[in-house]
């Protein structure tokens, strides 16, 4: 779902004005007369509306923010061949896509009606009461009310450009495009998203775009067709773990020669701390910072960082980019990344089986490649093209790690096939290409730098990347800044991410040839589906604890990396911490270099009080990750009761580098810890 809004301007009064029509004053009740139920004719489904069934077509809503100019969720009309609206009074018209802008998921739509627009209200409050109207499930018009529980949301994840209001008020599928009221009854937001922790209903945290995104949008959308962002030429990332301890801003990481940083002066390691009147914390927020800039701005003040001072340059929109560079810091509709990164997007599918929602990445015509776990123990998988679902089969091979081949027909004939990285080539930065869940769409994520290479002598090895990744990516593609293939994506978090390499890609095709293959692939599938079941089935830590012998036993067959750690998570929930540290031992067998694994493997050691058979894994992990807090603490802990005081006073010496304030309470644990824990 989404949501745009904003507050607003003279030029906006004025053009109303001019149209003969100034926004009615609305109540809460009467604001139902402003928002109108949307209904799509999407390729293949159901008109919603009198006669089908609610929540059985894909209906949305929207605002009237003009006279008889509806404003909506793009995502709810993109796909339409035809569009109606209800409104308030039952009344089915037809309506017009004027336009609609996919980096910020608004879309605009007429009718002939003669209908009023609704009042813009002020940019609300934190705590502020407000209410939100949409058709949620199909069933009409309805409104739920509660607070505004945070602004200027920029990271959301679900668009490109993302400036939300955040409220618990209850939002649901079918009141994207709806309408974000203040007590008054005046627009505050235009409802986008909502996060739904696995399930499609509302958990109280919802999304609705602002009112100043809101109007920016659609005043270009109206007078052109289209909107376009300024562009400032620089890369942003995050700044290291140090800088942020003295101020949270994003971090200058490239400068494009001939843009309008360069000609500003700014240089790569600046921190741009306030674009305008937007303060800035991370890089997301300074592409909301820019975004909002109407096309035809000519400068905006910047406030940088520079070497601990502070500075204000005039950031100039008149000088145009060398043609050769493809660095994108403002966000284009389609992909705000590198060009030939985006290309690859026409490379991963869409893909269900054994997951409901997965990629698969292309690397021949007629071939994909997935995770092993995303088909399990099937032997065909759906891949969602353009042109519609196609069935693919799984191709046999001896290779035992989490891949698989799928053999389909049908793929688009002028469709990117990924070429992989010759073997040892470098890359400053990696991105991950895969199925967007909430957005239904394959995107490009967030870019991240390498972490570490697989381990050396390790068959199951993983890259380790900070390269974004979320569900429903799982299978899709690794790529570097030219879109060459470095890895098959599997997942992670906590900003460090796996992704099997191209080596692995090409072991999975040369042992197709194995008379094992067939044989091999069936085991593999079988032990993977017998684990997830035993895992299934272990809902708390009591019945972890009742199947304390059949699902270590499962998923140790089973040998899957990502199960591994799940099934020995469990375990060590349920007390049985034996277990679960073999089952952890086994996943950092598999993936040496993986620190979320030993990361695992230590708190299922430490839960158990097995602080000697710590030390080794907690000295890995805090020459691996020095400027992590918790891998010292590990060392601090493990040295300590653990018989290594050389480890903790080590662990202590980073930390004071990394976390001094936490440093303080560790060096009072070295000089007197408490009693060391039983072994349980």
């Amino acid at each position: 779902m989404k949501l745009i809004c904003r507050l607003s301007t003279l030029a906006g009064l004025v053009a109303m004005v001019v149209a003969g029509s100034l926004p009615v004053m609305a109540s809460p009740e009467e604001a139902f007369d402003h928002v109108v139920s949307v209904l799509p004719v999407w390729p293949g489904k159901p008109q919603g509306g009198a006669g089908t069934r609610p929540g059985a077509a894909p209906e949305g809503s929207g605002v009237v923010i003009r006279p008889d100019v509806i404003a909506t969720a793009f995502h709810v009309v993109e796909p339409a061949e035809r569009i109606d609206v209800r409104l308030s009074d039952g009344r089915i018209l037809p309506a017009r896509l004027i336009a609609g802008d996919a980096a910020s998921d608004i879309a605009l739509l007429s009718v002939d009606a003669g209908l009023a627009p609704i009042e813009f209200g002020p940019n609300p409050g934190l705590a502020q009461p407000a209410c939100a109207i949409g058709n949620a499930f199909g069933l009409g018009l309805s409104i739920t009310c509660g607070v505004v529980s945070a602004k200027a949301v920029t990271n959301a994840g679900f668009n490109a450009v993302e400036d939300f209001i955040q409220t618990d008020a209850a939002i649901n599928p079918g009141a994207s495009g709806g309408a974000l009221i203040d007590p008054d009854g005046r627009l505050i937001g235009l409802v986008s998203a909502i996060f739904a922790s696995g399930a499609d209903a509302n958990i109280g945290v919802n999304f609705a775009v602002s009112n100043a995104l809101l109007l920016r949008v659609t005043d270009a959308l109206l007078s052109s067709g289209s909107v376009d962002y300024v562009k400032a030429g620089w890369r942003l990332g995050l700044a290291d773990r140090a800088r942020l301890a003295a101020v949270a801003a994003p971090e200058v990481q490239l400068v494009q020669p001939g843009g309008a940083a360069a000609s500003a002066g700014i240089e790569a390691g600046d921190l741009i701390l306030q674009i305008g009147e937007r303060h800035t914390r991370t890089p997301r927020d300074a592409v909301t910072a820019l975004a909002l800039l109407p096309a035809d701005t000519l400068s905006v003040p910047v406030v940088l960082q520079r070497r601990g001072g502070r500075l204000t340059v005039s950031l100039s929109f008149g000088a145009k980019p060398d043609a050769d560079m493809s660095i994108s810091d403002a966000p284009d509709p389609e992909c705000p990344h590198p060009e030939p990164v985006c290309r690859q997007r026409q490379a991963v599918f869409p893909v269900s089986s054994f997951d409901p929602v997965a990629s698969a990445t292309r690397i021949a015509s007629d071939l994909l490649v997935t995770n092993r776990h995303v088909v399990g123990d099937r032997q065909e998988a759906t891949v969602h093209t353009p042109s519609g679902p196609r069935t693919a089969n799984v191709v046999p091979s001896a290779y035992g790690g989490d891949l698989v081949l799928l053999k389909v027909e049908g793929l688009p004939g002028d469709g990117a096939v990924l070429e992989p990285a010759a073997i040892g080539a470098e890359a400053d930065l990696f991105y991950a290409v895969g199925a967007d869940v909430a957005r239904r769409e394959i995107r490009v994520f967030e870019p991240g730098e390498l972490i570490m290479l697989p381990a050396e002598g390790a068959e199951l090895g993983r890259l380790h990347v900070r390269a974004h990744m979320q569900p429903g990516v799982s299978g899709g593609a690794l790529v570097d800044e030219d879109g060459r293939l470095r890895g098959i994506a599997v997942g992670g978090g906590e900003g460090r991410f796996e992704a099997i390499p191209v080596s692995a890609v090409e072991e999975l095709l040369r042992q197709r040839d194995d008379p094992e293959a067939e044989r091999i692939t069936r085991r593999l599938g079988i032990n993977f589906a017998a684990c997830d079941a035993a895992i299934a089935g272990t809902e708390d830590a009591q019945s972890a604890s009742e199947q304390a012998d059949q699902l270590p036993q499962a998923c140790a067959r089973s040998s899957n990396h990502g199960q591994l750690l799940e099934a020995g998570r469990l375990l060590a929930q349920s007390g049985e911490f034996d277990a679960a540290a073999a089952l952890h031992r086994q996943a950092v067998e598999q993936v040496p270099n993986s620190i979320n694994s030993r990361v695992s493997l230590l708190v299922s050691l430490q839960l158990g009080a097995r602080f000697e058979e710590m030390t080794e894994h907690a000295r890995w992990l805090m020459e691996a990750a020095p400027d992590d807090p918790q891998a010292l603490r590990f060392a601090i802990q493990s040295g300590v009761w653990g018989g290594d005081p050389a480890l903790a006073e080590a662990g202590y010496q980073a930390l004071l580098k990394a976390d001094p304030r936490q440093a303080q309470a560790a060096r009072r644990f070295i000089d007197a810890a408490p009693p060391r824990p039983e072994r349980r």
